[in-house]
């Protein structure tokens, strides 16, 4: 009896994979995947921020998950998701196209689902992407270099997060000097912290939090704290975003640094990057 269940259980698991293998099949015919456009509510916008990181942007009039298939020729060869990983469908997405060069034209198809598993397809296209911003447009990520020396933290140890979303998400992308990584934690709200280890004691004049968040406006970090080898905390201190990254002075010579949410919007709090710089002439 107990064989037989449990080769029930198992028939009724590789039909579950069967059913998901055949509705993300690529050979469904075409009266199964309906037009973009029934979905879509204005155009759909590429963009370069002013780190250099290539975005796709598109609203829906109704709630979908949505990713886009782009590449150099026709057959594509790239796919990314929307970052929004609130774990259910949403209207407004975004898409970061790494790898995507500033001023190149891609082809590019988008496609989403809603609900009640309808799926929808936009016909082949291009997209040309903007020169990158330059001069007065372009962003320094809010503080000035010459009031600080290099980012510590980066390529720092991370010892201990509060939580992650999942593999791709780790803290060691908060870490990485990478605008298009990020750590991000399952619902830790004002919980959220990462603890990270520069190796041996440095002397450090001012933090950054750069905060993650999502379109729905959770997961925005607002304030931060900082604690030194388990001793004093600074802050806290305001979270910057990817467009000012609010610079906040804070002298201290230390080796274990955590950063822990002091106020957020609640959800998947983390970071796009934490930093500690070293004096100017350091």
């Amino acid at each position: 009896m107990a064989t037989s269940k449990r080769q029930t259980r198992t028939l009724l698991l590789f039909a579950a994979v069967a059913l998901v293998a055949a509705a993300c099949s690529s050979s469904s015919s075409d009266s199964e995947v309906r037009d973009f456009s029934e979905i879509q509510s204005g155009d759909f916008e590429f963009s370069v921020d002013a780190n250099g990181v290539a975005k796709m942007n598109v609203v829906t009039d109704v709630e979908a998950a949505c990713s886009i298939a782009w590449g150099e020729d026709e057959s594509l060869g790239f796919l990314h998701t929307d970052l929004d990983m609130n774990g259910g469908a949403h209207q407004k997405h975004e898409v970061i196209l790494v790898g995507a060069e500033p001023g190149k034209t891609y082809n590019f198809r988008v496609q989403g689902s809603v609900p009640d598993g309808t799926l929808f397809q936009s016909p082949l296209a291009t997209f040309t992407l903007p020169e990158a911003p330059e001069g007065d447009d372009a962003m320094d990520g809010g503080d000035e270099m010459g009031d600080h020396g290099a980012n510590l933290a980066e390529g720092a140890t991370v010892l201990e997060v509060s939580s992650i979303f999942s593999g791709s998400w780790a803290g060691e992308n908060a870490v990485d000097g990478d605008m298009t990584t990020e750590w991000a934690t399952k619902d830790s709200g004002d919980d959220a912290f990462i603890e990270i280890d520069l190796g041996s004691p440095q002397d450090i004049v001012g933090v950054e939090f750069i905060t993650r968040s999502m379109s729905d406006g959770t997961a925005t970090t607002t304030e931060y704290t900082v604690t030194v080898d388990d001793g004093e905390t600074f802050g806290p201190f305001p979270a910057g975003d990817p467009t000012d990254a609010m610079f906040a002075d804070a002298e201290f010579t230390g080796q274990i640094l955590r950063f822990e949410v002091a106020a957020s919007t609640g959800g998947n709090t983390g970071a796009i990057e934490v930093r500690a710089f070293a004096p100017a002439d350091g």
